[in-house]
């Protein structure tokens, strides 16, 4: 028996290449890159708008105006967003040779009653095992809190209303989350974990991520770690020069460059399966201002869960290459 199969496990989403058409995995294509181009696109909206107005391309910036006016005004999924919700969620699985959901534990939301804070690794070059995450129905009531910047933009805000839950990573917001009681979810290594993306070798980026574990003590939330394992085969990255691009990503800068296919490098490489695993809750007291000892003690006890997660999946994620299979954590 692999490691993993004595543990109460639930599986929410079981895809697999046997059952995909080649109909489906081209969906699934269009699925992925769409992702990925709207957060691209979402990167460059106020260059787009500046150089729409001042060459006088006025139906273009109305265009954008008019996005950003949808994006910001409130409003309820009606037909067509429940329609492009279901698509995502239908066919982005079928683009990958496999992938599985799995929930450590016997608990599964929306049923556990417990305010859950989901810890997310890898981020990746792209998050797209978050995203299936994002659009996956169980986690519909799940705050989904993306960086500040990218949910700002009129583009990625609108897409992301559409298909999923989300909300901003911005420290008083979510502070705002937790007190009303909601349940979140975010990726804490963020674009230092993006940076240090390999097909090799799987990493995660905690080690000064102690934001997260404030926040959970102070509300009183339980924590539980999540793994994507093949995330990180999903594109390659030009590996080296840590230091000078982990330093620029502190002020927000992204410093990944990536390939995937040939053809279209921003699509993910084929060939991988994802196997993500949500693992048990890490029951946290409430301690409304919480101790530097404190918060380090518990941040040394996620760790030890994720390590733990890890080792335990990896073989039932990688097969005989998952019993040499280790994460650097930095």
């Amino acid at each position: 028996m692999a490691k993993g199969d004595n543990k109460k496990t639930v599986t929410v989403l079981e895809s697999d290449l046997a059952s995909t058409t080649k109909l489906q995995s081209f969906l699934g294509g269009i699925t992925v890159s769409s992702f990925i181009v709207m957060w691209m696109a979402s990167a460059a909206s106020p260059l787009i708008l500046f150089i729409s107005l001042r060459n006088e391309y006025y139906k273009i910036a109305a265009s954008i105006i008019f996005i950003t006016i949808i994006a910001y005004i409130p409003w309820e999924k009606g037909p067509i967003a429940r329609s492009v919700q279901s698509f995502v969620d239908t066919y982005h699985p079928k683009y990958y040779d496999g992938v599985s959901i799995v929930f450590e534990g016997g608990e599964v939301p929306p049923t556990e009653h417990r305010q859950t804070f989901y810890a997310v690794h890898p981020h990746g070059a792209f998050c797209l095992g978050w995203a299936l995450l994002f659009t996956c129905p169980n986690m519909q009531r799940v705050r989904f809190c993306f960086a500040p910047t990218l949910y700002a933009s009129p583009f990625f805000r609108l897409f992301s209303r559409a298909v999923g839950n989300p909300g901003s990573a911005a420290r008083h917001s979510m502070n705002a989350y937790l007190k009303k009681g909601e349940d979140c979810a975010l990726p804490p290594g963020g674009f230092e974990e993006a940076t240090l993306t390999d097909t090799c070798q799987d990493r995660v980026f905690i080690k000064k991520r102690y934001g997260f574990i404030k926040l959970c003590l102070k509300h009183k939330v339980a924590i539980r770690p999540v793994y994507v394992f093949g995330e990180g085969k999903l594109f390659s990255n030009v590996q080296g020069f840590w230091r000078n691009r982990l330093a620029l990503n502190r002020y927000g800068i992204p410093t990944i460059l990536v390939w995937g296919r040939w053809f279209f490098p921003f699509l993910p490489k084929k060939g991988v399966k994802l196997y993500i695993v949500v693992g048990k809750p890490i029951i946290l007291p409430k301690i409304e201002n919480p101790s530097r000892e404190e918060i380090n003690f518990w941040h040394q006890k996620y760790i030890s869960e994720l390590k733990r997660l890890y080792g335990e999946y990896k073989e039932v994620a990688y097969g005989a290459e998952g019993k040499v299979a280790k994460v650097e954590v930095w």
